[in-house]
């Protein structure tokens, strides 16, 4: 009974915890304007930051907003093969080629110069690491991974 009873009240204070921090009417009408054929739009409203997730022509995406309206990224699984040439090329020439591909991720930014590739790899059920590779193919971060 005990066990029912904490997970109704951690329901009802994530619940309330949630609509506390409201998205701003700016924030919605900035990926609106940028996202208008979106469908399935679920927002995470946060201090700083809002986050948005929706799907566009069939493919899921997370987009993130600065409290101002301003576009921060969006993120979009990909396949290795529709990575950028010099990310693939650096990934090969990295010690973690031989590691099994789990996920890929493409990280567009205002700036298309700063764009982001994350290629999450495994070695083992414990051992997997998130790639992160910039724009020109650079490996800049290592992460590890749960």
């Amino acid at each position: 009974m005990k066990y029912i009873l904490v997970l109704l009240f951690s329901a009802i204070v994530f619940s309330t915890h949630a609509q506390l921090i409201k998205v701003p009417d700016l924030v919605k009408q900035s990926f609106d304007k940028q996202y208008p054929d979106a469908k399935e739009v679920d927002w995470k409203g946060g201090l700083d930051y809002h986050t948005v997730s929706f799907k566009l022509a069939d493919k899921k995406y997370k987009a993130t907003y600065t409290k101002d309206g301003n576009w921060n990224a969006t993120e979009t699984a990909v396949a290795f093969d529709a990575l950028p040439k010099s990310v693939q090329l650096s990934f090969g020439a990295s010690n973690y080629k031989t590691w099994t591909v789990k996920d890929c991720v493409e990280i567009s930014k205002p700036r298309a110069e700063a764009n982001e590739y994350k290629i999450i790899v495994q070695k083992s059920a414990i051992n997997k690491k998130i790639l992160l590779f910039d724009a020109k193919g650079r490996l800049y971060e290592e992460l590890r991974s749960l």
